[in-house]
């Protein structure tokens, strides 16, 4: 997944690491902290924006119409809001830690017995693996993600930034260039929550987004 950032906004200053094939072009708005980032995931164009102001993140995608994530800094609280349903799902870090742990146990005890099963059995397995949100058991079970630096500098509108290898096992499976806060110009306040929302999405991704797709939401891209 690439990234890329304007001369004149402020831009995010941190690596989202997507495993699709994801290109992104930050265009310039008229506001202190808007992003308004042009995708292409698995060859469908769209459009998501982020908003940041006083510790909250607000974020929409053209994928999800008339929806919005909402994420809140200092507790790391998630609202998924559903304007279609009317519908307001607060996500408390605390429940959703227990969920998490609750979950993985879960999921690991299938995927142990899975080894050891007939392939017929191991089909059925699979089917429902795939419906608590695991649509790959044998990609699950394939290793920690590493990052490495490649070393090489890259030039995103204007913006130097570092290129980094993500990989699973000894499989490279994307890149990001990273660029600091001294090439972007965000303001403090404003870079210290987008951090933590990295931080938080990138949590996410690696120990709860099969559970978050069990119950019928997607990590944004």
């Amino acid at each position: 997944m690439i990234l890329s950032f304007p001369r004149r906004i402020p831009s995010i200053a941190f690596a989202v690491f997507g495993f699709c094939s994801l290109t992104g072009v930050i265009m310039p708005v008229q506001a202190t902290t808007r992003l308004i980032v042009d995708t292409v995931d698995h060859g469908i164009a769209g459009k998501a924006q982020i908003v940041i102001s006083d510790g909250r993140v607000r974020l929409t995608h053209s994928g999800m119409p008339r929806q919005e994530v909402l994420f809140i800094s200092d507790n790391r609280e998630v609202y998924f809001i559903r304007h279609a349903r009317k519908e307001l799902t607060r996500v408390d870090p605390a429940v959703l830690r227990q969920s998490i742990d609750q979950f993985s146990g879960i999921a690991q005890s299938l995927m142990a017995q899975r080894e050891t099963l007939s392939e017929e059995k191991r089909e059925q397995l699979d089917e429902m693996l795939k419906s608590l949100g695991i649509p790959d058991p044998d990609a699950l079970a394939g290793g920690s993600i590493k990052l490495k630096h490649l070393g090489q500098r890259g030039d995103a509108a204007g913006i130097r930034c570092q290129w980094w290898q993500i990989r699973r096992e000894e499989r490279a499976i994307g890149r990001s260039c990273v660029a600091d806060n001294n090439g972007l110009g965000i303001a403090p306040a404003d870079f210290h929550t987008l951090t933590a929302l990295a931080a938080y999405v990138q949590e996410l991704q690696l120990s709860a987004s099969a559970l978050l797709s069990s119950m019928g939401f997607v990590l944004p891209p």
